[in-house]
C-alpha cells in the first residue's frame, strides 16, 4: 500500500473518492430510473457545488493550525516568543496542540530572559575587576572585555571587538570540542602574566573566557615579605649581640683610661665600630617600617617647590596638575631621594625635570634625569643592590615602601628616545575640598 505524500494530499484523495462514490451512485440512480437530461444535469450541480465548496472549507479548517503552528515554531526557533496560533477551534487535538506550544513559547521565553539576565550580570562584573579578562567566541575572536584588558593591550577593547586572538598577542588553538589550549605568543610575557581560561555558556552560544593574572606583583610581594622578616631576625640578633659589646668596651674604656692608653684605643675603636654596625642594621630595618600615615590633599606644584629649595642644582618644573592625595612629609622624602639619585647620576650638572600630570583619576609625578641610564634595572628594587661605590642598597626600596604605604606605585625606568631614567609616583588624584 503506497502512503500518501501529505496530509493535503490525503485529503485530497479521501475527497476525490467520495465525489467519485457520489458521482457513481448518481449515475446509477439515473440509469435505473431514466431521469432526463436536464433533471440530471440539475440534480449533479444541485449535489456537487455544495460538496466542493464544504470540502474546500474542510480542507482549509483542517490545514490552517498546522501551518499556524509552524509559523509559531518557526518564529521560536529564531527566539521570538511574540507570535501566537489562535485557533478557531475551543477543545479537541487542535486546541489542546495550540495551548502547548503556546506554553513551550513563554517557558522558552522566561528561560531566555533568565539566560539574558545572567549574561548581563557576568559582563557587568567582567567589567568592574582589575584583572583583565576577555571572552572570545568559538572561533577565537574577541566578543567582550574589560578596562584592564583595554590598559593589557595598550587600546580600548572596543575598538578591537571581532579582532582575533592572534592580533592580541595570544595562541588560540582548538584541539576538541571540550579541550581549548590558550598561550602568549609572545613567551616573555609568561614571566609577568599568568594565563587561564574556561568555557562559558550563553544564549546558547559557547565562549572562551580568558583571565591575566599579573604574577609579578604576587612574586614582588612574596620577595617584600621575605626581605622584612630576613631584616627583622637579622636586625634582632645583631643588635642583641652589639648592645653588650659596646657597652663592656665603654666600660673597660672607663677602666683603663689612665693605665693602659693601647688598650684604650683598641676599646675606642671596638665601640665605634659596634655604634657603626647597630645604625647600618637600623637603617635597614626601616625597609619594613609601617609609618603613620595622614593622607590629605597636597598642591604638587608647593611640594615640588619645597623639594627643589634643598637642592643648589639646575631643577626644572612642569607641573600640569594641582592636587594629589599623599602624606606631605613622605612624599616629600621620597622626592628629596628621587632627585638626589638624579643629581649623582647626571653629567656636568644637566638639567634634572621634575613633572607631573594626571591619568584617569591618578597623578603620575615624575623625576627625570639625562645620565647613564640603568643597566640592571631587575634589580632595583632589590635589598643591599646598588650601583653606586658608596652605596647602600637601600633608598630606592625605602622609597617604594613609603610610596605604596600611601596606596600608591613606583617606577624607575630607562627613557626611551634619549640617555637618562625616569622615576615616577603614581597616586590617587584629589581634590582642594576633600
Amino acid at each position: 500500500m503506497m502512503l500518501p505524500k501529505s496530509l493535503e494530499h490525503l485529503l485530497v484523495s479521501c475527497f476525490v473518492g467520495f465525489a467519485l462514490i457520489i458521482g457513481a451512485l448518481l449515475a446509477t440512480l439515473f440509469y435505473l430510473t431514466d431521469t432526463s437530461l436536464l433533471l440530471m444535469l440539475t440534480i449533479v450541480v444541485v449535489v456537487l457545488i455544495p460538496m466542493i465548496i464544504a470540502a474546500t472549507v474542510c480542507f482549509r479548517a483542517m490545514t490552517k493550525p498546522f501551518y499556524n503552528l509552524s509559523a509559531m515554531l518557526e518564529a521560536i526557533r529564531h527566539e521570538d516568543y511574540s507570535l501566537r496560533a489562535n485557533p478557531k477551534f475551543t477543545q479537541g487535538a487542535v486546541k489542546t496542540l495550540s495551548d502547548e506550544v503556546t506554553l513551550m513559547a513563554q517557558d522558552l521565553q522566561a528561560r531566555k530572559q533568565h539566560y539574558d539576565q545572567q549574561a548581563v550580570l557576568v559582563l557587568g562584573l567582567i567589567e568592574q575587576l582589575a584583572t583583565p579578562i576577555a571572552l572570545f567566541d568559538q572561533d577565537g575572536r574577541l566578543q567582550h572585555a574589560n578596562d584592564a584588558f583595554s590598559l593589557w593591550c595598550h587600546k580600548p577593547w572596543r575598538n578591537l571587538k571581532s579582532s582575533h586572538a592572534s592580533q592580541l598577542g595570544l595562541t588560540f588553538n582548538q584541539q576538541s570540542a571540550q579541550l581549548v589550549h590558550w598561550t602568549f605568543a609572545e613567551p616573555s610575557l609568561a614571566a609577568k602574566w599568568q594565563l587561564r581560561h574556561s568555557q562559558l555558556s550563553m544564549q546558547g552560544l559557547q565562549y572562551q573566557l580568558v583571565v591575566l593574572t599579573n604574577i609579578e606583583q604576587v612574586v614582588y610581594q612574596t620577595e617584600q615579605t621575605a626581605w622584612h622578616k630576613m631584616t627583622k631576625v637579622l636586625s634582632h640578633e645583631i643588635n642583641n649581640s652589639l648592645a653588650p659589646i659596646k657597652s663592656l668596651a665603654q666600660s673597660l674604656e672607663q677602666m683603663l683610661a689612665e693605665h693602659e692608653p693601647d688598650v684604650l684605643d683598641a676599646l675606642s675603636v671596638i665601640g665605634a665600630r659596634s655604634d657603626g654596625l647597630m645604625k647600618f642594621v637600623n637603617r635597614y630595618a626601616n625597609l619594613a617600617t609601617e609609618y603613620d600615615v595622614h593622607l590629605t590633599p597636597i598642591n604638587v606644584e608647593e611640594c615640588a617647590e619645597s623639594v627643589m629649595g634643598l637642592f643648589d642644582y639646575p631643577i626644572a618644573k612642569d607641573i600640569k596638575v594641582a592636587w594629589v592625595l599623599a602624606d606631605k612629609v613622605l612624599l616629600e622624602q621620597v622626592l628629596v631621594n628621587l632627585v638626589k639619585n638624579a643629581i649623582e647620576a647626571s653629567k656636568d650638572r644637566a638639567t634634572i625635570l621634575i613633572n607631573a600630570h594626571q591619568q584617569g583619576e591618578q597623578v603620575v609625578i615624575s623625576v627625570v634625569d639625562s645620565g647613564s641610564g640603568i643597566a640592571n634595572p631587575d634589580n632595583l628594587f632589590v635589598p643591599f643592590y646598588t650601583t653606586k661605590i658608596q652605596g647602600k642598597g637601600i633608598g630606592l626600596t625605602l622609597c617604594r615602601n613609603m610610596v605604596e604605604q600611601q596606596g600608591g606605585k613606583l617606577s624607575v625606568t630607562n627613557r626611551l628616545n634619549t640617555q637618562g631614567v625616569i622615576a615616577s609616583v603614581v597616586l590617587a588624584a584629589a581634590n582642594r575640598d576633600e
